[in-house]
């Protein structure tokens, strides 16, 4: 049977894309890419986990299997009678095996990935020979917070066994075990991550983000009060006593566009996972951690007085930790540019005077002595 003489748009359409992948009808099986030790790494790691119990209850018959995969099409759950169990052992329908389109031609697994929809696929429909004695019926299931694909519910069995109502039974269970993942599965929620030291650099699910220094006073405003801020509120952090809220609520508009429902209103606030390197920064200072790297000032040119604040707050607290640590690169580092006589008495002290940089902080002290 070729792509032509198939009834079906989706079978036919199925077995072009596996043709052009190079599976072969008479040589192909479905390859084993995990060992079983692995399998049980995926299956704990895996959000499906938690409806596996609800789909085994669901799809328990004799005479077939229920299959659960990822979204690369590898069976991650493959249980049912023996007998069944044995024969599909026998043409690698079996944990750890690979059900893409791709890896093993038209099938209802890999299909119903392909398409994102329910298919169910009868014997010679299979573009693989081998599999012609095997009907199977496989449904998409999807995260119900985000509606991204998690992977697909498969009821297979021999040919003569499988009974057309299996098919919306599968529908069926894809819908209850979605339904059952909107209690067991908290919605993921973008990271936004913002890096303001020395520069303005900023991401959203790893998608840079175009920013003023407008734009970046703003964040850094909401990502230091996590709770939100009303317009007043935030016209008083980044303008000070002349703030005015038609102002802050037009640039709030203009950084709405780039970051979507991220941005909340009623009070204005940040729906995401922030990171970034002020906020190591801080936590680090905060945990009395050692800072790993302070690449630089927080927005250095801003004169915003939430910016303002939490720069001089940030750069108190980490000459503090670099003086009281005595290490000495870090003084070096920290006293480079700057004329602070308390920095400057301790790295005296601490460099040998054998080192050549203990005359040149030797003349810098008695200059900021002065």
């Amino acid at each position: 049977m070729s792509p032509r003489e198939v009834a079906r748009p989706v079978i036919a359409e199925s077995w072009q894309r596996s043709l052009a992948a190079s599976v072969d009808p008479d040589r192909h099986e479905a390859p084993v890419v995990f060992a079983p030790d692995e399998v049980a790494d995926l299956r704990g790691e895996h959000p499906l986990a938690a409806a596996v119990p609800l789909l085994r209850h669901t799809l328990a018959m004799d005479e077939t299997i229920m299959i659960v995969t990822d979204t690369a099409g590898t069976i991650l759950w493959c249980e049912g009678d023996n007998k069944t169990r044995h024969s599909a052992e026998r043409v690698h329908l079996t944990e750890g095996s690979r059900w893409s389109e791709d890896a093993i031609g038209t099938n209802a697994m890999g299909t119903a990935l392909a398409t994102g929809r329910s298919v169910t696929v009868h014997s010679n429909e299979h573009l693989v020979r081998k599999y012609h004695t095997w009907t199977c019926a496989a449904s998409p299931i999807r995260d119900p917070h985000t509606g991204t694909l998690l992977g697909v519910v498969d009821v297979s069995g021999p040919l003569k066994t499988m009974h057309p109502a299996v098919a919306p039974l599968v529908s069926a269970a894809a819908q209850l075990a979605e339904h059952h993942l909107q209690t067991h599965l908290r919605p993921r929620r973008p990271v936004l991550t913002l890096n303001f030291l020395g520069g303005v650099a900023a991401s959203l699910d790893g998608r840079p983000l175009s920013l003023t220094l407008r734009n970046a006073e703003v964040l850094t405003a909401l990502a230091l009060h996590p709770r939100g801020l009303t317009a007043e509120q935030l016209a008083l952090q980044l303008y000070g006593e002349r703030g005015n809220p038609t102002t802050v609520r037009a640039e709030l508009h203009r950084l709405r566009a780039q970051l979507g429902t991220v941005l909340l209103t009623r009070p204005y606030r940040l729906n995401a996972e922030l990171s970034g390197d002020f906020l190591d920064v801080r936590t680090a200072l905060r945990e009395g951690r050692t800072v790993a790297a302070y690449p630089g000032e927080l927005l250095a040119r801003s004169d915003a007085p939430v910016v303002r604040e939490e720069r001089d707050d940030l750069a108190a607290a980490l000459r503090r930790q670099v003086i009281d640590s005595g290490d000495v690169d870090a003084l070096v580092s920290f006293a480079d540019g700057a004329e602070d006589a308390e920095v400057l008495e301790r790295l005296h002290t601490l460099l040998p005077a054998a080192d050549p940089r203990h005359a040149l902080v030797s003349s810098r002290l008695r200059r900021a002595l002065e």
